[in-house]
């Protein structure tokens, strides 16, 4: 009788560490509910911060580059980038039911800004470079009314655009040397536009902000200073009022009371990035290096004394408070009255008191892809996870990064956890094989020149006495891991292509590596020779022992999971996990009864290994998941994607998986001890004692960090760089006098 198939449930998340920090001022808040609202890959994310819960929004066919919430929170409006030549689609969502309730595709690839006018009466939308319009979309009749170009042709691209508080027929649009006060005529369905005058000044605009009044409307240049405007506003056809214009009243800086007067004007690092107007004329600046101040116009001096200032950036704002956080920062989200959201390029969320000025680190995650993940044997409470930069590893049941190895300029392939739990072993892009303890980050050693092109793939035996590392070259190489010594102990050649990756059976004798090249060898590890080979019509993306060693499971670009037998490379099974895409990762519980699959199709599946039956699904990512990783307890796996956002997944509890064999009664015989010799311990030791050796150890870094704590570490660089020697000979190595040697 066959057997039934089983039902697939859908795989709920316990967490997610994921945002979008490199869209200018995409992060954004409910006004009822307080969940932040942003972009995350292709999709809209909707956050919990304090439940920790997340859910998506769907619809765009790719990154979006723009979001705004209307001011009551009914409404969410979006717009996308898309490839040169196909047209950015602005869709316009009901928050209530998460659906969508108009759109439009007038735009040409890209959408710069949008924003809801006051009222929620109109979606004003701006286009990039290639498309360079200001479409206005009715909210009433879900239709757009009326397009016109954004800059003159002597000016620059609209960049920013902000609506006013109380009228909501007028917004304004800044950008490179562009900066336009517009009026919208609903019944003639046009739109006035009238510049705004800037005397001499030409400045590029990365963002703006008006007050409640509408009378003054202050502009973050690349400069790095801010330009405050008088509006003059409203009036329907001149947009100004009659006889009157919108004009600067002057480019400000940083008051530096230390310095003469002349020089005591401070601009910014790398322009102003954020604005947010606070009451009583304050200001909350953020800048391009991470730079957070809080500023007031200095109106104990009249601004008519800075007409004989030498420079054109007049000192005359004070800081007030000032703190750096890490990254370019990219939106101001107002909380509550006196709590902020600050969201930076490096995809962090910090909050800050404005009040008490208490910097404090909500959330983090990869900015770009998760390259691996990977647990300690038998320790669920932690996993580690590499990427651009960085080692990062993070807490499963805090849901928080508990420790961050930084490399910069490099990306880390692979990360291990040796077995005993005293090392973090990981291989990087620029050829190195780097070593850092586990709660201080501190770096062991490192081997240098390991492959020639760049390392991709790693694998420690569970001795901790060697590791394997693939090569970008095609070449597998093992590794002697000695306290003070690490050799080079034999080079596997056979692949033509990259090494995707790597594992060793449970007994550490033998090593399979699969490649791109659409083979996957088995290596004996003793003798370092080649024990089979298994090919097929496919890259090769991931391979994995099965946990008693007699069978492999692999996948690849052709959207296949294939079981193999290791005696005679024998092909078992095929499972068909994707028909349009390639599955990314594989990864098996620690009894092997069940494995996830991730792939390109933004789908995470879990499988049924004997049945080869698809019991799980889930769909929470937003872009290609490309790792995984089962957890040894075998009731949550993690998973990453190509946006730098992580998912912890739950298990259904009928799928945790038996003991493989089961547990029953078993019996040792007692072991004869010699007599009249006392017992002497071995000096060779096997690998396979209880106790580490003193040190660090993976086990106490939860104790060792606070909560809400992060320690970050820098590694020093591997190899110094040598002074350039006097005698003429010795930077070549040379001895000219053959007696001299």
């Amino acid at each position: 009788m066959a057997n039934p198939i089983k039902e697939c449930k859908q795989l709920t998340p316990l967490a997610i560490f994921g945002i979008n920090g490199k869209v200018e001022n995409g992060v954004r808040q409910h006004p009822v509910t307080r969940a932040a609202i942003f972009p995350l890959g292709n999709k809209i994310a909707i956050a919990d911060f304090a439940k920790n819960t997340q859910e998506f929004v769907a619809g765009h066919t790719n990154s979006i580059s723009c979001l705004d919430v209307s001011k009551s929170g009914k409404y969410i409006a979006s717009g996308q980038i898309n490839h040169m030549g196909f047209r950015g689609y602005v869709i316009v969502w009901d928050y209530e039911s998460r659906k969508e309730i108009g759109r439009h595709d007038l735009h040409k690839v890209k959408v710069q800004a949008i924003c809801f006018t006051a009222e929620e009466r109109f979606v004003i939308s701006i286009g990039g470079k290639d498309d360079g319009s200001v479409i206005v979309f009715d909210v009433q009749t879900f239709s757009p009314i009326c397009r016109q170009a954004a800059s003159r042709a002597i000016s620059g691209n609209a960049l920013t655009i902000r609506p006013m508080h109380n009228n909501p027929y007028f917004f304004l649009t800044a950008g490179d040397r562009h900066l336009r006060l517009w009026s919208i005529v609903r019944e003639q369905k046009k739109l006035y536009v009238q510049d705004v005058h800037l005397a001499s000044k030409t400045r590029t605009f990365y963002c703006a902000r008006i007050d409640k009044k509408d009378e003054f409307a202050y502009l973050g240049s690349g400069t790095g200073d801010i330009i405050k405007i008088v509006l003059n506003c409203c009036d329907r056809d001149n947009v100004t009022r009659p006889g009157t214009t919108s004009g600067i009243l002057g480019a400000f800086g940083t008051h530096n009371p230390r310095k003469p007067t002349g020089r005591d004007c401070n601009r910014y690092v790398n322009g102003v990035r954020a604005l947010y107007v606070l009451e009583g004329g304050r200001l909350l600046i953020g800048a391009g290096d991470g730079e957070v101040q809080l500023v007031e116009e200095r109106t104990e001096v009249p601004l008519i004394n800075f007409r004989d200032y030498p420079e054109p950036t007049w000192p005359y704002l004070r800081v007030v408070k000032r703190t750096r956080v890490s990254g370019r920062i990219s939106s101001f989200v107002r909380s509550t009255p006196e709590k902020f959201y600050i969201c930076t390029d490096t995809n962090e969320i910090y909050m800050l008191n404005i009040n008490s000025w208490i910097l404090k680190l909500l959330r983090t995650c990869h900015a770009k892809a998760v390259y691996f993940i990977t647990f300690p044997k038998n320790y669920a409470a932690v996993f580690a996870t590499a990427g651009h930069e960085s080692i990062r590893i993070w807490s499963s049941n805090r849901k928080q990064e508990l420790l961050r190895i930084m490399v910069y300029n490099f990306n880390c392939a692979a990360v291990r956890f040796a077995h005993d739990g005293t090392s973090i072993v990981s291989v990087w892009n620029d050829g190195i094989i780097r070593a850092f303890t586990p709660i201080t980050g501190r770096l062991i050693y490192a081997i240098p020149n390991a492959h020639n092109k760049g390392c991709s793939a790693l694998a420690i035996a569970s001795t901790g006495r060697f590791i394997v590392t693939g090569g970008i070259e095609g070449q597998v190489r093992v590794w002697k891991i000695e306290p003070y010594r690490q050799n080079l102990v034999g080079v596997l050649k056979d692949h033509s292509g990259p090494i995707t990756s790597l594992d060793i059976n449970y007994l550490d004798t033998e090593v399979i590596s699969a490649c791109t090249d659409g083979s996957c060898v088995i290596w004996d590890i003793n003798r370092m020779t080649r024990k089979q080979v298994v090919t097929a019509n496919t890259q090769f993306m991931s391979v994995l022992y099965f946990p008693t060693g007699v069978q492999i499971l692999t996948c690849g670009s052709d959207g296949r999971i294939i079981y193999w037998m290791v005696y005679n490379g024998a092909l078992i099974r095929e499972l068909a996990a994707s028909k349009k895409s390639s599955v990314n990762c594989l990864s098996m519980n620690a009894t092997g009864d069940y494995f996830v699959s991730v792939g390109s199709d933004l789908q995470v599946k879990l499988w049924d290994y004997n049945s080869g039956d698809v019991v799980g699904i889930g769909s929470e990512h937003a872009s290609s998941v490309i790792s995984a990783a089962y957890s040894p307890c075998g009731k949550t796996f993690v998973t990453g994607s190509t946006d730098g956002s992580l998912i912890i997944w739950e298990v259904p509890e009928e799928h945790w998986g038996s003991p493989n064999p089961p547990d029953g009664p078993s019996y040792q015989l007692p072991k004869p001890q010699p007599k009249g010799k006392p017992a002497v311990q071995s000096r060779v030791d096997s690998g396979t004692r209880l106790k580490p050796a003193p040190g660090e150890n993976i086990n106490g870094l939860l104790k060792a960090t606070p909560k809400d704590d992060i320690c970050c570490v820098e590694c020093p660089p591997c190899a110094k760089k040598e002074g350039k020697a006097a005698d003429a000979f010795a930077e070549c190595k040379i001895v000219p006098d053959v007696r001299k040697c």
